[in-house]
């Protein structure tokens, strides 16, 4: 029997408080978002909350789109996060009492994307959100919104203090898809008021306003815009008129501009159809521009720009998919991916008010982080914002313990690893693209699919090697992004058969595909081109009869005919016909859900918007029939100890997990703990002596135990003894099975020393 040393048996008599408690941590030492110890009144350990058996726990990463970031000028202490994810709705406000080493949501910014965030000298706080202009007059503990008078569409990019006056304040407002025209507003009594300033330009979103800190009078506003858009103009008059400086510059979208007292700077550009733009300096309003980057720039993709406040030749500007660039010379020399930030797509970088060595910089996905020397190294920032959407996550099979996750911004993303259950993170090395997929192969290599942008990274398969390194796979089919993976399957008696599934994009289609190697990803085949339909295979199921004879697609279909379903193989995946004997008009066929026990039987997820519903299948795909749920399904999994319980994801925040013990006959809600999970995106099952569920998200991860719950009570004789205690010895030694389960109160799928000061509650205050 393994033994505790004695100073650790003694130990069990103090009670370890809630503050003392261990927690999943990141990469960077961060704790996950939320993750607790759930405990009754009496110590006694997590307990099934009325019908619903779940108890689900947040694993983490920290994480989520920030748009803004900014430090008071009053305090260093006061530091404000806005948060659009993907650049869009559904955002909020994050505030920091002690410098970014901790953030909390500010309540009533909640749900409200923030997308700037500008201080006034005396500490006032304005932010541009969603709906309007937001103001605090005490460090942001409470917050009034402003009526720009310009109606329902006042989506506010962008706030600037007049450096002469802070009562005025300019707000770039968004163009509403041009049902907005007034995108220059000012207000000269701090907001009470606002006029429209507008240049005539016809409705274009203001992205950035520079104010000339020696002549308020003079102003440059910057405007984003699609394909063929972006300018700038300035005024000398302090918006009574404006002149258009876009000559010469890129017609592409322009990001931000700053003013450094001498020159303008601009930054601009966009990700997606590689719509690049650089930097460009104007010592004369922009009557004429100098470039100060070149073709060797790693990214052309610009999002914003700061100066050192004591020093205007130090220049900072914000990349995507290639970090934070640095000029310590007036931009005529760069460094790039100073801090190391090259992988990251960054939206904002900000000097802390009057210091030279202290910034912050908010990324896509990554939230923040901080540097205290001028850059020269960054520190994640972020405990407390989670908000990271996660795609997709899948466990190990060959050990429980380890998952991966992949995550996706607007342009940006990325997979994450835990080797621990998720108690620990750490970023792949993989470049900062969109990641929408992440299996295990039966072997235990880690592969992730990646969805673009092209102009960062090639789209397609990774493979994780063994020295920790990742190689791209493909299947490529130009220099374009032009294949839109979602799923990939593997053989379990062929190591080098794959399939891969999606669809054509761009100037490739966009029909449904199936791609096919024999040979591990050195060359490709694609197996299945449907119609033009804007189809896509969604999922690819193998019959697992030890031939890989049949093979399963679900596909969906949001095109003229919106009718999606399965298609079949009876060729190891060179072939594929529909299959469809059985599915009703308009199924939106999502995932499909293997029967380990019976190799012909498999579950299909309808989330079709009429009347969704769950298909099964006992002849390996060749007829099908509803199990009569009659609503939306996209997800579904097996509990693998007991085939007849199945779990179902579905596509809103009220019932986002529901759990049948009777195979699909009836169903109950299974979402315990899950109320700030936001929307729910896929679950795995991680097996092992303590298997859980898993659930990614658009704000982290999820877990819950499908054992015995965690009660510290490993004999069931309703205490929590020394008995119990011996039993915990073993578990800790690395004993294994249902017992064990009884101490895995972090529902890691492991006990170990993170689960110590759990028992100590439970060991402390009796079972129950």
């Amino acid at each position: 029997m393994f033994k505790l040393p004695c100073i650790l048996m003694f130990a069990l008599v103090s009670v370890t408080t809630a503050a003392e408690m261990p927690f999943q941590m990141d990469d960077q030492g961060l704790r996950a978002v939320a993750a607790e110890a759930y405990t009754t009144g009496d110590g006694a350990g997590h307990q099934p909350l009325g019908g619903d058996s779940s108890n689900w726990t947040a694993l983490g990463p920290f994480g989520g789109d920030v748009q803004d970031v900014a430090v008071s000028p009053t305090s260093a202490d006061i530091v404000f996060v806005g948060l659009a994810p993907a650049g869009s709705s559904g955002g909020k406000l994050y505030r920091s009492t002690d410098g970014g080493d901790n953030w909390s949501i500010v309540p009533a910014l909640d749900g409200n994307s923030v997308f700037s965030v500008a201080f006034t000298p005396s500490g006032t706080a304005y932010i541009g959100t969603l709906d309007s202009v937001w103001k605090s007059v005490d460090d942001g503990a409470n917050w009034t919104q402003l009526n720009l008078a310009i109606g329902l569409n006042d989506q506010v990019f962008s706030v600037t203090i007049d450096p002469g006056d802070p009562e005025t304040i300019w707000a770039g407002v968004a163009d509403a898809l041009g049902s907005q025209p007034a995108n220059v507003m000012r207000s000269t009594n701090g907001g009470a008021s606002w006029t429209d300033m507008t240049p005539p330009l016809g409705a274009a979103s203001c992205r950035g306003i520079a104010i000339d800190p020696n002549n308020s009078d003079v102003v440059a506003a910057c405007f984003g815009g699609g394909f063929g858009g972006g300018a700038i103009w300035v005024t000398t008059d302090g918006g009574e008129s404006w002149i258009n400086r876009t000559a010469g510059l890129p017609a592409r979208p322009l990001n931000d501009v700053f003013h450094d007292g001498n020159r303008l700077l601009l930054v601009g550009g966009l990700a997606f159809g590689s719509q690049t733009v650089g930097v460009f300096s104007s010592t004369n309003l922009g009557a004429t521009w100098i470039p100060l980057h070149d073709a060797a720039w790693p990214s052309l993709i610009i999002n914003d720009v700061d100066v050192d406040p004591n020093d205007i030749d130090t220049i900072h500007v914000a990349s995507g998919g290639s970090g934070v660039f640095r000029s310590t010379d007036g931009g005529e020399s760069w460094a790039f991916g100073v801090g190391g930030t090259s992988s990251l797509t960054v939206n904002s970088i900000r000097f802390s008010p009057e210091s030279s060595t202290q910034l912050f910089i908010g990324g896509s996905s990554v939230a923040v982080l901080r540097s205290n020397d001028a850059g020269n190294t960054f520190e994640a920032s972020s405990v407390g914002i989670g908000s990271l959407n996660v795609e997709f996550i899948a466990a190990n099979s060959l050990d429980a313990s380890e998952l991966a996750i992949a995550f996706s911004g607007l342009n940006d993303g990325g997979v994450y690893t835990s080797p621990d259950g998720g108690m620990n993170w750490t970023l792949a090395d993989l470049p900062g693209t969109r990641f929408n997929f992440v299996a295990f192969a039966p072997d235990g290599k880690l592969y992730a699919v990646s969805d673009g942008p092209t102009s960062i990274a090639p789209e397609g398969l990774y493979r994780r090697n063994a020295n920790g390194t990742w190689s791209g796979l493909g299947p490529n089919q130009g220099s374009l992004f032009e294949s839109e993976l979602q799923t990939i399957e593997f053989s379990h008696n062929n190591p080098g058969l794959i399939l891969a599934a999606g669809s054509d994009f761009g100037v490739a289609g966009a029909e449904p595909t199936i791609w096919r190697t024999s040979n591990g990803g050195v060359s490709w085949n694609k197996a299945y081109e449907g119609a033009i339909d804007n189809d896509d295979v969604t999922d690819i199921g193998i019959v697992q009869d030890g031939t890989d004879f049949f093979m399963l697609a679900s596909f969906t279909s949001l095109g003229a005919v919106q009718d999606g379903g399965v298609l079949r193989s009876n060729n190891t995946g060179l072939t594929w016909s529909p299959s469809e004997t059985g599915l009703p008009f308009g199924a939106q066929c999502e995932e499909l859900t293997a029967v380990p026990s019976d190799p012909n039987m498999f579950y299909l997820a309808d989330s079709d918007f009429g009347a969704g519903d769950i298909h099964v299948t006992t002849d390996a795909g060749a007829t099908w029939n509803s199990v009569g749920f009659g609503d939306r399904v996209t997800g579904i999994v097996l509990d693998l100890t007991d085939e007849s319980r199945l779990f179902i994801l579905q596509p809103n925040q009220t019932t986002r997990v529901q759990v049948s013990d009777d195979a699909g006959e009836t169903f109950s809600p299974f979402n315990n703990g899950l109320s700030a999970s936001g929307f729910p995106r896929s679950l795995a099952v991680a097996s092992g002596s303590c298997p859980r569920l898993l659930l990614s998200s658009q704000t982290g991860t999820y877990a819950t135990d499908l054992s015995a719950v965690a009660t510290g009570d490993s004999d069931a004789d309703g205490d929590v003894d020394l008995l119990d205690f011996e039993q915990f010895n073993e578990c800790l030694g690395g004993g294994a099975g249902a017992p064990c389960c009884a101490f895995d109160f972090n529902t890691d799928g492991r006990v170990d020393w993170s689960d110590f000061a759990s028992f100590q509650i439970a060991f402390t205050g009796g079972g129950g």
